[in-house]
């Protein structure tokens, strides 16, 4: 049976050849590498070898630093380089220690140190690990109690803020009702103050605005709106109810008129402009549109035409 020292001064003496091996196979390569340039497959595989090489370099140096060390600090009276050689065998190993004053005793208690030193520190490892996993699960229920905490306390905010937001919601609406049954009673006057006020606001085309303006006349006498649209067709604004044609109102060119079912009289006594139509038209009159005030001064037509398309 081999003994420590002996296997020691094998792997080392192992590592030391393939160093070598590694050394002599990383010049060929590179000696190869510049003899065949010419060949791009073979300079490449040339250089893959070289790689490969310092690899194995740098891990046979790796180890014999690392059973240097080893040696060292267990028997420091052998000196790796000079007392592992290569072809020495046990009884030789044995003769030089014995001539430098080191027993095979000595080796085995020194041994028998490092293994004793190694399963101290295994010990101390696992009572560290012990006492971090016990200070992990106390911050872990440490958290736990905070979440449950912000949770309980966020809650009760929530449902804070949901009671404001109903109240102030509940308040916006009673203002809301009380505004519209206030705007019902305004007068006529008032009414069309409040549009021109509102078309002004607002950054829409004429054809927009001649289309909103419509829609609250209606809503304001409880007609709904929603399926009313509009479309430009041809020359005329046309506003549908249901895809059926309500009104229509000609907004280009150098004459804007609105076209109602309104005789001249009836026009003159709202106190607004009239004009004969066309016969293509198939209205009774063409009223002068100058702004969107004539929309309000044609409120009750324009109710009148809903209502026809509705029954």
């Amino acid at each position: 049976m081999l003994s420590e020292v002996d296997k020691w001064s094998q792997k080392y003496t192992w590592f030391r050849k393939m160093t070598v091996c590694f050394l002599v196979i990383l010049i060929s390569s590179v000696i190869g590498f510049f003899l065949t340039l010419s060949s791009t497959f073979i300079s490449t595989a040339c250089l893959i070898i070289s790689f490969l090489s310092v690899l194995g370099i740098r891990i046979g140096l790796g180890k014999m630093d690392e059973f240097k060390s080893l040696y060292v600090n267990t028997v420091p009276m052998i000196n790796p380089e000079k007392d592992f050689k290569e072809g020495r065998s046990l009884a030789e190993n044995e003769e030089l220690m014995l001539s430098k004053g080191v027993s095979a005793d000595e080796v085995e208690a020194a041994l028998e140190a490092l293994v004793e030193e190694g399963q101290q520190l295994t010990q101390i490892e696992e009572i560290v690990v012990i006492n971090e996993s016990s200070q992990i699960e106390d911050v872990e229920v440490t958290e736990l109690e905070e979440i449950q905490e912000e949770t309980e306390a966020t809650e009760v905010e929530e449902t804070q803020e949901e009671t404001e937001v109903t109240e102030v919601e509940e308040t916006q609406e009673e203002t809301e009702v009380t505004e519209v049954e206030e705007t019902q009673e305004e007068t006529e006057a008032e009414k069309l103050d409040d549009v021109q006020e509102e078309s002004a606001q607002q950054t829409l085309s004429l054809e927009e605005q001649v289309f909103e303006t419509i829609k609250m006349i209606l809503r304001m006498n409880h007609c709904e709106v929603e399926n009313l649209s509009f479309k430009t067709v041809g020359k005329y604004l046309t506003i549908y109810l249901k895809s059926r044609v309500m009104m229509r109102l000609k907004l280009t060119g150098r004459k804007h008129y609105v076209l109602t079912y309104l005789s001249q009289a009836e026009v003159e006594a709202l106190g607004l402009v009239f004009d004969t139509p066309a016969k293509s038209e198939a209205y009774m009159s063409r009223v002068q549109f100058t702004s969107i005030a004539v929309l309000a001064q044609l409120e009750a037509q324009i109710v009148e035409l809903y209502n026809r398309l509705v029954k």
